[in-house]
């Protein structure tokens, strides 16, 4: 197993688990504003503490470009993404959420001269197996529903986040740097957020909820920006965004998401893509 694939697996644990998080916070019904507002500053301390501990703190021109079009990007995704749980089901929504991959693995391998190996294509015919089984697993009419188009569109957002980080891979200072750099610039934009909705209500769950996944998704992306670092996009990304299986799990354990047999069968071919990229 390269370095790379143990980032990526590092990554897919910690944002699944945080991605339950999200789900559960929409349940509570907490503000997404003050949401993003408290975990938004947990993430920044936990990349700053582990910067300091590491190589410090350095950035150049490089750095200020892509952290800001990644915290353009990022923004965007995850507000979508939060916003499409307020009615939608967790293990599906992140599913098609999830599924970027394809878009961004076609992007770097069009664009970035990585290579399309066979394990990639069976790893990625697993992967889209699985997502259309757990599209059609819900006995609701979540075709029909917007969170769907809100998660659709999430997906598409996310896919640029990814391009443009492993972008930055070939230029910024360092990892942490550059992610907590991207992180001050989506802390300006959860701001004007807040400042546009009018929406400055913290109840307190936000500060149990927001801290946990704050921490989990800054600690989830170094391994992420590592992964991309050490490794192609199209083989580090769809292992990382196989998440949604720790998502799928969780949420039956914890949320009493409903698990039936195509999502069972559909965690089970993602398990499949995951081993055949770590492995072959």
């Amino acid at each position: 197993m390269t370095s790379s694939i143990a980032a990526a697996l590092i990554a897919l644990t910690l944002i699944g688990a945080a991605d339950t998080i999200n789900k559960r916070a929409r349940q509570l019904d907490i503000p997404i504003g003050s949401y993003l507002i408290i975990q938004s500053i947990f993430y920044s301390l936990t990349v700053l503490v582990l910067a300091l501990l590491s190589t410090g703190i350095k950035w150049h021109s490089a750095d200020i470009t892509y952290s800001l079009l990644g915290a353009i990007f990022g923004f965007a995704g995850f507000t979508l993404m939060l916003h499409s749980l307020t009615y939608g089901c967790a293990s599906v929504n992140y599913a098609i959420f999830r599924s970027s991959f394809v878009f961004s693995s076609a992007a770097a391998i069009l664009f970035l001269s990585e290579s399309l190996s066979l394990n990639k294509m069976i790893a990625i015919i697993a992967a889209c197996s699985a997502i259309v089984l757990f599209f059609l697993e819900p006995k609701q009419r979540v075709m029909a529903n917007k969170s769907l188009i809100m998660a659709l569109a999430a997906m598409l957002v996310a896919a640029g986040f990814q391009f443009i980080v492993k972008l930055s891979t070939r230029v910024y200072s360092s990892p942490l740097s550059f992610i907590l750099l991207m992180n001050l610039f989506f802390a300006i934009f959860v701001i004007i957020y807040n400042i546009l909705l009018r929406n400055w209500k913290f109840p307190r769950e936000t500060f149990l909820w927001a801290p946990i996944n704050g921490v989990l998704m800054a600690s989830a992306t170094f391994f992420y920006v590592t992964a991309l670092h050490k490794g192609e996009l199209s083989t580090a990304i769809p292992v990382i965004q196989l998440s949604f299986i720790i998502t799928a799990i969780f949420s039956f354990v914890f949320l009493k998401e409903r698990l039936g047999s195509l999502k069972i069968v559909g965690i089970i071919l993602a398990t499949l893509a995951v081993i055949v990229l770590a492995t072959l």
